[in-house]
């Protein structure tokens, strides 16, 4: 599965929430009705919030807004089923398609890159996604708010805190089910937290640091 570097617990989370969850209903007979291509500017605007989380990482300047993003990310079925396979799980649906506003205090950010210990929290956020299944597009919504454990300046522990979704029965179920079992058992966390250390320790300096 591509990786993403940007608004990584909320995507990355989404990613694993759902792989873990539609598992559970892979039972189910599903037809893709047709491809989700990415939305133009996708990328975009992916690459300019994680510009701005690594402006904060690699300058540690109290002045300044919050980070604020708007950013979306579209998942091709074979990817997402690729990934799942990996761990043991099946992909019953299609292509997926997930949108977030999200906003990051400045000052909770820095303190989890400085302090010891501390605890970085993200305001209750709502992706809003489209799932393919069948001869439709169904969207999802999905409320949580992560927050991240950090170590001497490295994440330690995620926690995902799904506390909303507006689905069809069968998908909310699954969902609902997959975030508890990941929030309790941590299926997925060492991958989620090795992205987040790879973005705030090595890629932030190498992709824009000083030349």
């Amino acid at each position: 599965m591509r990786k993403h570097n940007d608004g990584h617990v909320v995507f990355s989370g989404l990613r694993m929430v759902f792989g873990a969850g539609f598992a559970i209903s892979a039972g189910l007979a599903i037809t893709p009705a047709q491809a989700l291509e990415d939305k133009p500017g996708e990328k975009d605007a992916l690459r300019t919030c994680e510009q701005k989380l690594c402006e904060v990482v690699l300058k540690k300047e109290a002045a300044g807004g919050d980070i604020a993003c708007e950013v979306g990310k579209t998942w091709a079925q074979n990817k997402l089923k690729e990934g799942s396979e990996k761990r043991k799980l099946s992909w019953a649906f299609g292509d997926a398609r997930c949108g977030v506003n999200f906003t990051l205090p400045r000052e909770t950010m820095l303190s989890a890159l400085s302090k010891p210990t501390h605890t970085l929290e993200f305001k209750p956020e709502t992706a809003k996604c489209e799932i393919e299944r069948e001869k439709e597009v169904t969207t999802v919504s999905v409320t949580l708010q992560p927050k991240i454990a950090f170590k001497d300046g490295k994440a330690d522990k995620v926690w995902l805190n799904v506390t909303t979704i507006d689905a069809p029965t069968v998908i909310k179920g699954a969902i609902w089910t997959a975030a508890q079992i990941e929030d309790t058992f941590g299926v997925f966390h060492a991958e989620l937290i090795g992205e987040i250390n790879e973005l705030v320790h090595e890629k932030c300096a190498k992709k824009y640091g000083a030349k």
